[in-house]
């Protein structure tokens, strides 16, 4: 039994700097985690986020990732953190696959970071705010037909699964409502550059340009951040506490504005995971299961890419003789629909967890009509 003034075991053996380090001498700052899951809906033709509607402030009532504050004593790191404010905020506790997305630590990405009161004794503001640096998790999720929906707890007011393309609608070109999303966006970026310097319109073009197949789909992060450069998203237009300045364009026109910087995590990941799937199949198999058709495979490769495949050369391209991605199971699945090949296939065994060496080159049909 320890007496009082006897330090417990644990204490009684430590250096002496750890006696003399005061924390207190540099600015504060906290950790959160963040959780991106994505999931294809039944058709596998919709590209979908886990989102919690915030219940608190700051930005109540806007759409947020499922996270929350890492728990210094009990939490092993921000991995395990977004796991368990999933399971809080969501009820959702299975994640088919789970990577690192990035940090993000900007000034003032979290208006908690300049929380304070004005002393009106003193004369002064008295800080207590802390600055918030997240780490963000990308999740893939393969969701079950008649499985229940997202169920909101601790601190959110709603979950769902939300179209990914409802906050980023310029990057499905599949459709009319994403393709004129890309023409509003071009055009108002264009008038933006006009008024800058001409290294604008070369980022512009960049970024945007689909005439002579220089469209790239893995350039979401800089589209984003071109948008917001411009003023063009809600986003930009917040002051330090969140609130959205009344004058501008209207930010609706540019997809649903999100809680803090998430939606430049949502362009991150989307990115990455265009990016992936070329040479990542494990990406692909989390998304679409064990056993699809060729057609299932296709329609989840431009879902997340937002753009349309050579249906022909797409499955010349995963049943190549030489290194077939795919094999055939012998199965079909019942009630296919029309014109829908019924074979199912499944991702062939030694490929699945390898990172190809050289990444799919997939057979994307032309852009050349967009805007």
């Amino acid at each position: 039994m320890t007496g009082r003034g006897t330090p417990a075991p644990e204490y009684r053996d430590i250096p002496q700097w750890a006696t003399r380090y005061d924390a207190s001498e540099f600015d504060s700052f906290s950790w959160t985690a963040d959780v991106l899951a994505f999931a294809l809906d039944g058709a596998r033709t919709s590209l979908r986020a886990l989102v919690v509607v915030r219940g608190g402030e700051p930005f109540r009532g806007l759409d947020a990732w499922p996270g929350g504050f890492v728990d210094a004593r009990s939490d092993a790191d921000a991995h395990a953190t977004a796991i368990r404010e999933l399971r809080e905020e969501t009820g959702r506790e299975a994640i088919d696959y789970m990577e690192e997305l990035g940090t993000y630590g900007r000034q003032g990405r979290d208006p908690r970071q300049f929380a304070g009161f004005w002393d009106a004794g003193a004369g002064r503001w008295v800080e207590r705010g802390t600055r918030v640096v997240s780490t963000a998790q990308l999740g893939l999720v393969r969701t079950q037909e008649g499985e229940a929906p997202p169920a909101a707890g601790d601190d959110a007011d709603d979950a769902r699964w939300a179209d990914v393309y409802d906050y980023l609608p310029w990057e499905d070109l599949r459709g009319v409502r994403g393709r004129a999303a890309f023409d509003r966006a071009r055009k108002a970026l264009a008038r933006w550059a006009a008024e800058g310097p001409p290294v604008r319109a070369e980022r512009v073009e960049r970024a945007f340009g689909v005439e002579g197949g220089r469209w790239n789909e893995e350039l979401v992060p800089n589209r984003y951040r071109l948008l917001r450069e411009a003023g063009l998203v809600e986003e930009a237009r917040r002051d330090r506490w969140g609130r959205v300045a009344s004058d501008g364009p209207d930010g609706a026109a540019f997809g649903t504005a999100m809680a803090f910087d998430h939606r430049e995590m949502l362009a991150d990941a989307l990115g990455r995971l265009r990016g992936k799937q070329k040479y990542v199949p494990r990406v692909l198999q989390a998304l679409v299961g064990d056993r699809f058709t060729l057609d299932e495979l296709q329609d989840a490769c431009e879902a997340v890419a937002g753009r349309p495949l050579h249906r022909a050369n797409f499955r010349r391209l995963v049943r190549s003789v030489r290194s077939p991605l795919v094999v055939p199971t012998g199965d079909t699945r019942e009630s296919p629909g029309p014109g829908v090949d019924p074979k199912l296939h499944a991702f062939r065994g030694e490929v699945v967890a390898a990172r190809l060496d050289v990444a799919l080159r997939m057979p994307w049909a032309a852009l050349t009509s967009v805007g």
